[in-house]
């Protein structure tokens, strides 16, 4: 070998291991400025809360049936006693003269008035949930879930754990 070709072998691996030195300095260099100072979240306001209101809108839709199926079951059971305690005491009054109806006309009246009320409250709770899953709530959700944002999220610190025990803590910042 050649003394020459030694030495630009000895000058290569010397310049190897200096640049990869380097590189991991540097390296460390960073990793500590980070962990030191921490790092700067951002994070859009507008559109998370509109990811947030349509999924908000989804849960609603998949659970509102089975709660409204829930509240018509009970219609019956929470109005059946009230009318049977209103009904005991029904009668008809023709110029002063008070008939009795009798209790076999109560069963049917009692059965067909349940059923009214049942269609009435089935309307009002289905145009709720029209409103509840209609357009015009998915705005204001979404206003108040960027508002919420904006005001519980907007400069809070979080604390990262990092392998080595080291954290490294993250600011939030919503815009």
């Amino acid at each position: 070998m050649l003394p020459i070709e030694a030495d630009r072998r000895r000058g290569f691996r010397r310049g190897l291991m200096l640049g990869f030195g380097l590189g991991l300095g540097f390296s460390f260099l960073c990793l500590a400025a980070v962990v030191g100072r921490g790092i700067v979240l951002h994070v859009p306001a507008g559109p998370l809360a509109r990811a947030l209101s349509v999924e908000a809108q989804a849960r609603l839709e998949e659970r509102l049936p089975s709660l409204l199926g829930a509240a018509r079951g009970r219609v019956p059971e929470l109005v059946r006693p009230e009318l049977k305690r209103r009904l005991t005491t029904a009668k008809i009054e023709f110029y002063g003269v008070s008939i009795a109806v009798p209790p076999e006309s109560l069963g049917g009246l009692e059965t067909y008035l349940v059923g009214v009320v049942e269609q009435t409250v089935g309307r009002v709770l289905d145009g709720m949930a029209r409103e509840l899953t209609g357009e015009e709530t998915a705005t204001p959700l979404c206003e108040f879930l960027e508002k919420t944002l904006r005001q519980d999220l907007n400069g809070k610190m979080l604390r990262v754990s990092l392998p080595g025990g080291l954290t490294l803590p993250v600011t939030v910042q919503v815009e």
